[in-house]
């Protein structure tokens, strides 16, 4: 039986934990759902706040130079701001093809356990006044996916879209504060086209 040095075991344990993962997400990539769609390269957006085109619909304080995960700026979310930036595009802009979902990656910060923001996406009927009536609306909390606090987190989702929504209706994301008191930042967020 061969022995392992001392001094090379943490790079072992490194490496299965690694190859683990990398199983794991594997398996995960084998196992989506078909109403999923897929994504075949195209993103609708892709934002790291150093520039906003696109993002809007807020209080423009919502962008903040306070905290970044890269670039010098971010997105929050506290006391003082119910909602961050928010994207906003008809979906006939947002893909070339009839999107079945979004798929979301961004880094998020959140100090504590209380901070129980969202990450919320809408679609919003595409003309009349505002509010325009909601079609579709879902969240993900943030809490279910960050478990280490006062760090730069991934989070990942799927968002799936409601059928036969027409094509003038409006894609909204942004980050909504929930009940947390303390700052919730968002930075470096990708949205991927899952196409049929």
């Amino acid at each position: 039986m061969q022995v392992i040095p001392n001094r090379w075991k943490p790079f072992i344990r490194s490496a299965n934990r690694f190859a683990f993962g990398g199983m794991l997400l594997l398996a995960a990539a084998c196992s989506s759902d078909p109403a999923d769609g897929q994504w075949i390269g195209d993103d609708v957006t892709r934002n790291d706040f150093e520039a906003v085109a696109g993002w809007g619909g807020a209080d423009r304080s919502t962008l903040t130079r306070d905290h970044a995960h890269s670039g010098r700026y971010a997105v929050l979310v506290d006391a003082g701001h119910e909602t961050g930036l928010m994207f906003d595009l008809p979906l006939w802009e947002a893909s070339v093809h009839p999107l079945a979902a979004i798929e979301v990656e961004a880094w998020v910060y959140l100090p504590s356990d209380k901070a129980d923001a969202r990450l919320q996406m809408e679609l919003v009927a595409g003309e009349g006044p505002e509010p325009r009536p909601t079609l579709q609306s879902e969240e993900l909390i943030l809490l279910s996916q960050v478990h280490d606090f006062k760090r730069w987190t991934a989070v990942h989702h799927i968002f799936r879209l409601k059928a036969g929504a027409p094509g003038s209706a409006h894609l909204r994301l942004f980050l909504k504060r929930g009940n947390s008191t303390e700052p919730v930042y968002i930075d470096d967020v990708r949205v991927k086209a899952r196409e049929w």
